[in-house]
Formats: structure tokens, C-alpha cells, sequence
């Protein structure tokens, strides 16, 4: 029998417990759970350990307390690495409470280790230098914020798992629990398909096909950098519908088209008529989630009036039909009708 692949899952003040805990469960019950059930012999096939730089206990950001098992000077050279989860506002900050973190994984990636990471756990990857000029991804909500932080970094938000080099040594997964897509990764390519497919079957894990965009909110808070463009975004968030939106949000601008156009972009990262698109796809998701009405009308309501042009730029942002988002964000029959 070989020994189990010896995996460090990272544990500091700022990571997420639900996703380490969730994430070191995983991994033990790999050769075990199913064995157990199905009354096989049980065959661990990872180690996994919770650790931190001293190994004392300590308190998350959310107030759940943990107790790392093992500190990093145990672990010089672990198979796998994976960052969770991290409750942080930059990469830097990160960095700066966590120094011997960051050279720690450096050390070990250069001795062999590969290193994966979920959610906004990519940006402890990203300032350890490991995932420059390379593409990864992150949550949906700080794939921005990424980009911004870190130029370098090709960051792919629509996607749920991105390798960053040929070898798969530095994997990335994209928000909340694609790290159960990361894992079944993992142990597909390390133990077997049919260990990933047994997994999947006793925790109900469930792949993530159409990627990170169905769960994305396609347009944020207006930036306030720019006072014209500010004011042209907070008139187009009440009245998307408009038919000639982009000549309208100029003139509430008071400029040219081709300056509203140039400063617009600068300001926001977006065309206009691609943040028109954003709004006006974002209230219909809205629509669709709340409402009964059919596809048709909510598509008149956010200012389309051919239904296939309508379908056709929903594919594009949201990556499913306006009919399956629906279905797919509606509360199931059966729980609908449990007692109240």
C-alpha cells in the first residue's frame, strides 16, 4: 500500500473554517467513507493536516476557534498545499500578516509541492509571486479586485478550476464551494476517477459545469472616481430599458459620445453599451428569479425587443438560457411545500 499523500491545508485568523474543516474531511474520507459503508477494507489514500505557522489555536474572522494540527516547520515539503477560503481585502495585507506563510510556500512549491487554492484563497498564490504571467481565477466578486492588485495575473473569472502551469503544479478554484470541484480534481488525478466519483456520491458533491458566470452578479456598485460617469451610472441603474441608452447616460453626463465613451471605459473597465448589457441582464436575472412572468415579457420590461438578441446576450453573460437560470434558482416543489 502506498503511504498517503501528505496534504497542508493552510489555517490562519483570516481563512474561512467551514471550507478548511470542510475541505480536511474531504480529503480523510478519500479510501475510507465508502470502504466503510460498502464494508471494504479501508485504505486512506490522504493525510490531510490543518496547519499554521506556531500551531496554537486560534480564532477565525468569524469567531469559530481552530485547532491547527501540525505548524509549518513540520511540514517542510507536503505533497499538496491548499489555501481556503481567505476573509482579506487585498493580497498586500495578506502578505503583510503573514510573512512566513508566503515563504513557506515558496520553499515547499521549490522543493516539489503543488499548491492549490479556492475562492479568494488565489490571492495568497498571487503575492507569493507563484502565479505571475500565468491565468488563474478566483471568487466572482474579487475577480476585479484581482485584476487590479495584480496586472500580471490573467485572471479567468467565468471559470471554476484554472491550472497555471502545463505540469498542474499550481491549480486555482473559483468562489465558495468549487473547492469541492478543486478536490475531485485532485483525487481523479492522484488516486482515480472512480475514488472522485465515490466521493462525489457519499457527500453529494456536484460539478459545477457552467463555471462561475450563473452565480456572478454582473455589475457592482458605481464607482465614484469620475462625478460624470458616476452620475451617468446611477441614472442607467433606474433606467436601463431606455432604447438608446448610450447616447442617453452621455448626455446625463453632459459629453460627447466619443469622450463619454473613452472616460466611461477608464472609469469602469466596461464599454457603455456592454454595462448597458450588464444592467439590463442583471435586472433580468432579477426578474427571473422573482417573478412568473414569461421570458418575452421580462425581456421588454430591460429594454429588448427581439426575444433571440435577448437569449443570445444572456447566454453570453450568464452562460446558461434565460429558462434554465430559472430553473435553476428556483426553490425545488418539494421544499416549497414543507410546513411553514
Amino acid at each position: 500500500m502506498q503511504r498517503p499523500i501528505q496534504v497542508a491545508i493552510l489555517a490562519m485568523p483570516e481563512v474561512e473554517p467551514w471550507v478548511a474543516l470542510g475541505i480536511h474531511d474531504a480529503f480523510w474520507a478519500v479510501g475510507v467513507l465508502w470502504n466503510r459503508v460498502m464494508g471494504e477494507a479501508e485504505q486512506p489514500a490522504f493525510a490531510p493536516r490543518i496547519v499554521s505557522v506556531d500551531g496554537a489555536p486560534m480564532t477565525s474572522a468569524t469567531g469559530v476557534e481552530i485547532s491547527p494540527q501540525a505548524t509549518l516547520a513540520s511540514m517542510p515539503s507536503p505533497d499538496i498545499i491548499f489555501v481556503p477560503s481567505l476573509l482579506i481585502a487585498s493580497g498586500a495585507g495578506f502578505g503583510q500578516s503573514n510573512p512566513q506563510v508566503l515563504s513557506w510556500m515558496q520553499s515547499a512549491y521549490a522543493n516539489g509541492a503543488r499548491v492549490v487554492s479556492s475562492c479568494t484563497g488565489s490571492f495568497a498564490l498571487a503575492e507569493a509571486g507563484l502565479l505571475d504571467g500565468c491565468e488563474a481565477t478566483t471568487h466572482w466578486a474579487f475577480v476585479d479586485p484581482m485584476r487590479a492588485e495584480y496586472p500580471r495575473i490573467k485572471v479567468r473569472g467565468d471559470r471554476i478550476i484554472v491550472a497555471a502551469d502545463e505540469d498542474g503544479r499550481i491549480v486555482t478554484a473559483g468562489g465558495a464551494t468549487s473547492w469541492t470541484d478543486l478536490l475531485l480534481y485532485l483525487v481523479g488525478r492522484f488516486v482515480s476517477e472512480e475514488d472522485a466519483r465515490r466521493l462525489a456520491k457519499m457527500s453529494l458533491f456536484d460539478w459545477h459545469h457552467q463555471g462561475q458566470n450563473p452565480y456572478a452578479r454582473l455589475v457592482t456598485k458605481p464607482q465614484r472616481g469620475d462625478a460624470a460617469i458616476h452620475a451617468a451610472q446611477e441614472w442607467a441603474a433606474v433606467n436601463y430599458a431606455e432604447p438608446d441608452i448610450v447616447s442617453a447616460m452621455a448626455a446625463r453626463a453632459q459629453l460627447a459620445e466619443k469622450t463619454f465613451a473613452r472616460r466611461f471605459k477608464a472609469a469602469t473597465g466596461y464599454a457603455p453599451l456592454e454595462y448597458a448589457q450588464r444592467l439590463r441582464i442583471e435586472e433580468s436575472k432579477q426578474l427571473l428569479e422573482t417573478s412568473d412572468e414569461p421570458v418575452e415579457a421580462i425581456a421588454e420590461k430591460v429594454g429588448y425587443q427581439d426575444i433571440a438578441s435577448f437569449r443570445r446576450v444572456f447566454r453570453r453573460y450568464v452562460g446558461v438560457s434565460p429558462a434554465d437560470y430559472r430553473r435553476r434558482s428556483a426553490m425545488p416543489n418539494h421544499i416549497r411545500k414543507l410546513p411553514s
